[in-house]
């Protein structure tokens, strides 16, 4: 499944345009040091954490995409880096536990 098929079949908003990568996986953690080490190249990361770091975690890890659960967003700032960076970020109404068992459901 690709970044785009997942934003269509969850009902994603999408806050900024990256690489419609191939998603390998799904990781959920707020702790940058642990999503370095756990993240799998591909895996869709779910996290409420929207600083400038966020952007830099998820290129190291090469991340398919970013997902902030709850209808969370991002600064202008984090969005531009991201668009920089080719990294897709996501806002969803769902809460990590949800997302994560969906996207487990499709993958």
């Amino acid at each position: 499944m690709t970044v785009n098929e997942l934003e269509k079949k969850l009902n994603l908003k999408k806050l900024s345009e990256g690489e419609n990568k191939e998603i390998t996986s799904c990781y959920i953690s707020d702790m940058l040091s642990r999503v370095m080490g756990g993240l799998n190249a591909g895996g869709a990361w779910i996290t409420v954490q929207t600083s400038l770091n966020m952007i830099a975690v998820a290129a190291l890890a090469d991340a398919s995409c970013v997902i902030l659960p709850e209808n969370l967003t991002a600064t202008h700032e984090v969005i531009e880096r991201a668009v920089e960076e080719k990294i897709t970020i996501f806002s969803a109404s769902d809460d990590a536990f949800a997302l994560a068992k969906k996207i487990a459901e499709l993958l």
